[in-house]
């Protein structure tokens, strides 16, 4: 086998050793998920003109060994940032050419077999873990030219390997709490000004600017803006240009991405005016759901165990659980194990969730709400990373 770089940091030798648990030798991670934790940098997102330019090839793929090496193979746009991670060794392919035409997936091909003979699988047998966002050129390369190597699914070593987070994914994901807690209280204020915003879109607008000023660059955000009566069901995809009147409610559940991390948080508020009865009984349920939730996760607890205190919390509302109740955060924004009532996992220190039960009127109803923050499972108990309060 040739000298492949090998890494020391903390990531990469849980990824190895998780690799070695399941038996594979080799994991060829394409997804930007596992390549932004493997590799120690924020694998690119396909977004944009660059995803069409490269006939949807992933922009960065890492293959990492079971004794902790690796080699990159980076879309010739990004591999400066590709060298920003914990491997030196890339293999670029071609991706647009400015001046004479290429062939971005015979490159990507020859990139690929490159590093998988860098590591020194045309050697003979070995056990190749690779992701369901393999694209088929690299299957096809895999056959033909690595006839020896067994496939097998990377996925739940990779599960395994993220599971329990470490110090620097700790820190990295407070950073994205903290980010996304911004956005949450400039929407507070903005239910509170005597000006109600003009629509669903301007308070958008407005909170991706708190955002990105909160950590000085561009962001990629999800989530959705709901408001008026489009709360009382759940109703991904907002803001949808909604006018907003006083007395409207407004749920904002949002997730922006900082340094490869992602944060996830809900809040709920009334533009310009109290809360009525209705709102409130809607609220509260999810609110005292959340908190009853968040509560439950202890080291030696269940996943189980968080959602059956929504499930009581919302029954001495007088409401039934309307969804799942939460779901671990870190490279991805949503992570298993999840708080869900068919999840018995045994929470153990260092796990980092969202806790999110709400409720909802539903159809013909004007009301609904959901609360979300974001745990960090300690020794000593759990401790809440969303900073901000409550809508209502």
């Amino acid at each position: 086998m040739n000298e492949v770089p090998r890494s020391t940091a903390e990531e990469v030798q849980r990824t190895a050793t998780a690799l070695r648990r399941e038996g594979l030798d080799f994991a060829l991670l394409s997804s930007p998920t596992n390549v932004t934790y493997a590799a120690g940098f924020e694998a690119p997102i396909q977004l944009g003109p660059i995803s069409d330019i490269a006939s949807w090839l992933p922009l960065v793929l890492l293959l990492v060994s079971a004794e902790g090496s690796g080699v990159l193979i980076a879309a010739d746009a990004y591999v400066p940032l590709a060298t920003k991670g914990w491997f030196t060794e890339v293999k670029p392919f071609d991706s647009l050419g400015h001046f004479e035409e290429l062939d971005p997936p015979a490159s990507f091909r020859a990139a690929l077999g490159s590093a998988l003979r860098v590591a020194g699988l045309d050697a003979g047998p070995a056990v190749l873990g690779v992701e369901p966002s393999l694209p088929l050129l690299a299957h096809e390369l895999l056959r033909s030219e690595f006839p020896a190597l067994e496939l097998r699914d990377a996925s739940p070593a990779l599960e395994q390997a993220r599971s329990i987070k470490t110090a620097r994914e700790i820190g990295l994901l407070r950073e994205a709490a903290q980010v996304a807690s911004a956005a949450q209280r400039r929407l507070c204020e903005l239910a509170a000004a005597t000006s109600v915003p003009a629509s669903d879109v301007d308070v958008w607008i407005e909170l991706l600017r708190v955002m990105e000023r909160a950590c000085s660059r561009h962001l990629i955000v999800t989530g959705e803006l709901v408001t008026g009566s489009r709360t009382a069901q759940i109703a991904p995809g907002g803001p949808v240009g909604c006018a907003i009147e006083a007395g409207d409610l407004g749920l904002l559940d949002i997730s922006p991405r900082v340094d490869g991390y992602w944060a996830d948080c809900t809040n709920a508020v009334v533009f310009g005016a109290e809360p009525t009865d209705e709102q409130r009984k809607y609220f509260d349920a999810a609110r005292d759901s959340c908190e009853a939730a968040m509560g439950t996760l202890r080291p030696g607890a269940r996943c189980s165990d968080a959602a059956e205190a929504v499930r009581v919390t919302m029954e001495h509302h007088g409401l039934p659980v309307a969804h799942y109740s939460g779901h671990q955060i870190g490279a991805s924004v949503n992570e298993r194990p999840r708080l869900a009532v068919y999840d018995n996992t045994v929470i153990e220190p260092g796990m980092v969730f969202c806790v999110e039960p709400g409720a909802y009127a539903g159809g013909g109803g004007r009301a609904g709400a959901r609360a979300e923050k974001t745990v960090l499972v300690t020794d000593e108990g759990p401790e809440i990373l969303s900073e901000f309060e409550w809508g209502f």
